[in-house]
């Protein structure tokens, strides 16, 4: 049972953390939230401050992202154009369970510079590294490919239509993921030499 209150402080704390801000969130709307007595002082039963519940917060989604890695090495399946497809998915999927944590960091990234420079860290430094590795180990022959310059891109691409999905009102051209995803593996196929 403190497990699963320890969580519901995270994940309301994180969701009014993105709603109303940080400064603006009390320790009572939190635990109001999470179901415990509002100003009862039950959250710090769990946490020592709103900053220790946002770092649990980073805790938890690089606790998911490092799930997702391990998982890569099911990635050969003996098809590219599938493997592209799944991390691409993949990706949009983790970005959609950060969606407050997302949020936070894109607002509010000032009021806890050292929370939010580990979660760059361990977060999206290591999603970067991750891609930027097993695009190399799909092409090795590939001449004069800088796999670093092509996450950023590619990256950067699934990161830009997650954005302007989810926090700024829709996707370009009212495009659906399905095509986004369809173009985003067919353009990186080309580029990798493995495309039509």
């Amino acid at each position: 049972m403190a497990d699963g209150t320890r969580e519901r402080i995270i994940t309301e704390a994180l969701r009014l953390f993105a709603e109303k801000g940080y400064a603006a969130t009390s320790i009572g709307a939190i635990e109001q939230a999470a179901g415990l007595s509002p100003r009862s002082g039950a959250l710090y039963t769990h946490f020592r401050s709103k900053e220790e519940v946002m770092s649990a917060a980073v805790d938890d989604a690089v606790r998911l992202a490092e799930t997702g890695f391990a998982l890569a090495p099911m990635l050969p399946l003996g098809d590219l154009r599938a493997e592209l497809t799944l991390v691409a998915r993949g990706s949009l999927v983790l970005m959609n369970n950060w969606r407050h944590l997302i949020r936070v960091m894109t607002k509010e990234s000032d009021q806890f510079p050292a929370v939010m420079t580990d979660a760059r860290t361990r977060l999206f430094a290591q999603s970067y590294d991750f891609l930027a590795g097993w695009l190399a180990s799909k092409a090795p022959d590939a001449p004069g490919l800088d796999f670093e310059a092509l996450t950023v891109l590619w990256l950067g691409a699934l990161e830009n239509y997650w954005l302007r999905c989810d926090l700024h009102g829709g996707p370009p051209f009212g495009m659906d993921e399905e095509r986004f995803v369809r173009q985003w593996v067919e353009s990186l196929l080309l580029v990798l030499g493995a495309g039509r």
